[in-house]
């Protein structure tokens, strides 16, 4: 079935959030005196529906799945007591290994980095490689909930008190960068993003807002409202940032500099987790209220309907493997990674 939905352009009065545009120091506390709404949360999925698509193997229930992004194919799965990291080598093909599982000190978030990746918690940073091997760099990252790393190696970890920290390679501090109510999530544009590459975008669920950030300044730049229950972004190719605006039952995309949004479109039943196909330029929304994932052609200007699929039971995040083009879905409630070849979508 397909769908197509008109993009609405909105230039107007979302720009009245852009309240968030001075850099604080490391001494200041969350944003003040700005609107804030209560940060959505995803539906509650139902149980006993349809199979999930692909294949389904055993993993933790966890937070996060992430792809590498070079090399082999290689997964991590990120545990919801956030103490395992589980490394799956060519994860959901005939004959693949065990996952390796790998102890790390409480870590909140995690993210690729090359063939390795890299986790944030309270207690510092953890790099580990694709064979599960683990480089610790201690330091206070206290209220740690989301990661990124930049294209020169540098680690940006945002808290739940609103902050970003900027660390270098060795994880010392370089820059303390306040103004938020709550970093979410950090997106990065990638290198074939043109004149957006490198643009970094804070997501702060609090204020249902982006707001692009330099962090060699510390300057913030204009925000703009995404709805008024944003949960998750990530960023594609071309620079675009994806956002999921679960409350609102819509999904948005935000591009430029200033930024301005560039799509708004109808998503039913919750959507939460988001994956960019790169390859095959699919926008992947899972639907938590409904155990479904749809993915969207965005590339002409519209949503465009192209694939649903049902999914396992409360997503919380997806990634599309650029190895092999599989869409790897993680539950937070069962202990199941799935996995969507590219040739079982048709």
């Amino acid at each position: 079935m397909r769908v197509r939905t008109r993009i609405t352009a909105l230039l107007v009065a979302v720009a009245t959030a852009s309240a968030l545009t001075a850099c604080s120091q490391s001494d200041d506390g969350p944003a003040q005196n700005v609107p804030t709404v209560t940060p959505a949360t995803a539906a509650s999925s139902p149980v006993g529906v349809t199979a999930p698509a692909g294949v389904v193997v055993g993993a933790d229930a966890a937070t996060a799945v992430v792809a590498a992004q070079t090399g082999p194919s290689r997964a991590a799965v990120l545990a919801n007591n956030g103490e395992t990291v589980q490394i799956f080598a060519a994860p959901g093909t005939p004959g693949a290994p065990a996952p390796v599982s790998v102890k790390v000190p409480r870590l909140a978030a995690l993210t690729a980095s090359g063939d390795g990746f890299v986790g944030a918690g309270p207690n510092g940073i953890v790099r580990i490689a694709a064979d599960g091997s683990t480089t610790e760099q201690q330091a206070d990252l206290s209220g740690a909930q989301s990661v990124a790393v930049t294209a020169d190696g540098r680690t940006l970890v945002g808290t739940d008190r609103g902050h970003v920290l900027v660390l270098d390679r060795d994880g010392k501090e370089q820059r303390d960068i306040g103004g938020f109510v709550r970093v979410d999530d950090i997106t990065v544009a990638p290198p074939t993003a043109g004149d957006r590459a490198g643009q970094i975008v804070v997501l702060d669920r609090a204020q249902s807002a982006l707001t692009p950030i330099d962090i060699d300044s510390g300057d913030l730049k204009a925000a703009l409202r995404a709805g008024d229950g944003a949960t998750n972004s990530i960023v594609d190719r071309f620079g675009r940032i994806l956002v999921a605006g679960t409350r609102n039952n819509e999904v948005y995309a935000f591009y430029g500099q200033p930024i301005v949004m560039r799509m708004r479109a109808p998503v039913a039943d919750s959507p939460y987790a988001l994956a960019y196909d790169n390859q095959r330029k699919l926008l992947w929304v899972s639907s938590t209220a409904a155990n479904s994932i749809t993915a969207y052609d965005v590339s002409t200007g519209e949503t465009i309907e192209k694939h649903r699929i049902a999914s396992v039971p409360q997503v919380t995040s997806m990634d599309v493997d650029p190895a092999s083009g599989a869409l790897l879905v993680a539950s937070g409630r069962d202990d199941a990674l799935q996995v969507v070849p590219a040739d079982a979508v048709k």
